[in-house]
C-alpha cells in the first residue's frame, strides 16, 4: 500500500477504521502520523470512534491523537462515537470525554453557522443511553 492512497489516507486509517490493534501497535512503533489527515480531515481517531472500539481508540490517544480534532465539516470523534452503530458507543464515549473530547465546542458547520455535538445529539440517535452520557451537559 502506498504511502497515501487516492482518498489521503495512510495504512493508520485502515488499521483504525479496521480495529486492527496489532496493527495500529505496528504502524504506530513505525512512525506513523497519529495525526494524519485524509481528504475529508479524518484522522485514525475519527475511524476509530466510528467504529465505536474503545481499545482501539484508547491506543491512538496513549500516542497522542488529538482528541479534539474535527475533519472538514467540523466533526470531532465523539461525534462519530455518539452515532456509531455497532461497537461499544458508551464505552467510547466515556474514554474521550475522559480525555478531554469538548462535545460543547461549536465546531461542527451548519447553515445556521457552527454547532456543537451536543447540538445535533437528538438527531443524531434516538438510543436514550447514548444521551444519558451527555445529560451532565445539558
Amino acid at each position: 500500500m502506498p504511502q497515501r492512497d487516492e482518498w489521503g489516507r495512510t495504512r493508520l486509517h485502515y488499521a483504525a477504521r479496521d480495529t486492527d490493534l496489532d496493527a495500529i501497535d505496528q504502524l504506530l512503533q513505525a512512525g506513523e502520523d497519529v495525526d494524519a489527515r485524509d481528504h475529508e480531515g479524518w484522522t485514525p481517531l475519527h475511524y476509530a470512534a466510528q467504529e465505536a472500539h474503545p481499545a482501539a481508540v484508547q491506543k491512538l490517544l496513549d500516542a497522542g491523537a488529538d482528541v479534539n480534532a474535527v475533519t472538514e465539516k467540523g466533526m470531532p470523534a465523539i461525534y462519530w462515537a455518539a452515532t456509531a452503530a455497532s461497537g461499544d458507543p458508551i464505552a467510547t464515549i466515556r474514554l474521550l470525554r475522559a480525555r478531554g473530547a469538548d462535545p460543547t465546542r461549536n465546531t461542527i458547520k451548519s447553515y445556521f453557522g457552527l454547532r456543537s455535538p451536543l447540538h445535533y445529539l437528538d438527531q443524531v440517535t434516538n438510543r436514550p443511553d447514548i444521551k444519558a452520557e451527555f445529560a451532565d451537559l445539558l
